[in-house]
């Protein structure tokens, strides 16, 4: 949560500030998520959560470090759960389109869950380098945590190059999740494809990809 130039937030002193700018952040991040943008200003944070405009400037500089607290706080969310959903083991008798099916779906559910939270952040991280940098950051760290899902496969895996192999892997299913969930810089760009159908498609394809018969 540290961007160039210094902090975004200034730490409260009290619990009951805590909480205050705790209800602030939230009612920003509800507003973005209403209009799928960044369009919002403080006044309007204010009038939703209860806590005075003096009180948001007092612990953040503008708008825009607001809007950049909401996405760390989501970011180091999505960070935790992304861990839990992707802690997978291929079990002995496991075949390995299972563990696939298993990691796309956990993948998919994620992205699925938070993507109305997720969409506003990433249309604005075209122009903004601290909530793009904080993108990134989770991006990786999902792709390694879906690789090493992926990789606990073993000798299953036969392409050569497995490591390589579980990377593409996640960066095409992750493309078009994040597609049919309309999470790029065109929202009307979605995918319409049935949700179970996808899944199944993408299962395969990672699978055939993985162990070439």
């Amino acid at each position: 949560m540290t961007p160039p130039g210094g902090e975004l937030v200034k730490q409260p002193m009290q619990e009951r500030s805590r909480q205050s700018f705790d209800r602030a952040v939230e009612a920003a991040t509800a507003l973005m998520v209403e209009r799928r943008s960044g369009a919002i200003t403080v006044a309007e944070v204010a009038a939703r959560s209860g806590v005075s405009t003096g009180s948001i400037y007092a612990r953040v500089a503008s708008k825009d470090d607001l809007i950049r607290v909401a996405h760390a706080r989501l970011m180091e969310r999505l960070a935790i759960e992304t861990h839990l959903a992707l802690s997978l083991d291929a079990g002995s008798h496991e075949a390995l389109e299972a563990l696939v099916g298993r990691a796309v779906r956990a993948l998919a559910e994620l992205l699925r869950r938070h993507a109305d939270e997720l969409a506003p952040f990433m249309r604005l991280a075209h122009n903004d380098p601290v909530i793009a940098a904080g993108g990134k950051n989770a991006h990786e760290d999902m792709v390694s945590a879906f690789s090493k899902a992926l990789l606990s496969a073993g000798e299953a895996i036969t392409r050569p190059d497995p490591d390589a192999a579980v990377t593409w892997s996640c960066t095409v299913v992750y493309s078009v999740l994040a597609r049919q969930l309309g999470l790029g810089s065109d929202p009307e760009a979605a995918m319409e494809q049935p949700w179970e159908e996808l899944l199944a498609v993408l299962v395969e394809m990672v699978a055939a990809y993985l162990s070439p018969g």
